[in-house]
Formats: structure tokens, C-alpha cells, sequence
């Protein structure tokens, strides 16, 4: 799906830096209320899937902390 938003008045004349600052202010902004923000079907089937499959065998399961360290350290 794509969508075209007009670009905030003088967004292009700030650094990149202060690009992300906005972005990550306004996504703060949209997350201080959760229960608004729509989370696709396929994202729900898929925790839903997921979590059928830790429950099917929970020793599969890894810590969050060990994938992210994999992630962080597998070479680009």
C-alpha cells in the first residue's frame, strides 16, 4: 500500500538529524494512546501463530536479549 502525505512546511530544509527528531517526535505523539493505532490482520494472525508454536514447544524459544545480540553482531 502506498500512501502520498503532503511533506510538513520546511521539513526538507532541516538536517537529517532533525528529520528523525520529528519522526520520532510524532511517532511519540501517535503512541501515547496505543489502543488507536490499527495493527493489521496479518500481523495479529501472525502473533497468533507464533505464540501456537512456543506453546507447542516452549524450548524452541529464545531470549529477546540473544537474537538481538545475533542481529546486532551478524556482518552486513
Amino acid at each position: 500500500m502506498s500512501t502520498t502525505i503532503p511533506e510538513p512546511a520546511g521539513f526538507s530544509d532541516l538536517s537529517k538529524a532533525e528529520q528523525i527528531r520529528y519522526l520520532q517526535a510524532l511517532w511519540d505523539r501517535i503512541s501515547e494512546t496505543p489502543g488507536d493505532i490499527p495493527v493489521p490482520e496479518s500481523h495479529l494472525n501472525l502473533a497468533a501463530e507464533r505464540l501456537a508454536e512456543y506453546r507447542r514447544d516452549p524450548s524452541r524459544a529464545r531470549p529477546a536479549r540473544g537474537v538481538l545480540d545475533r542481529l546486532k553482531n551478524t556482518d552486513r
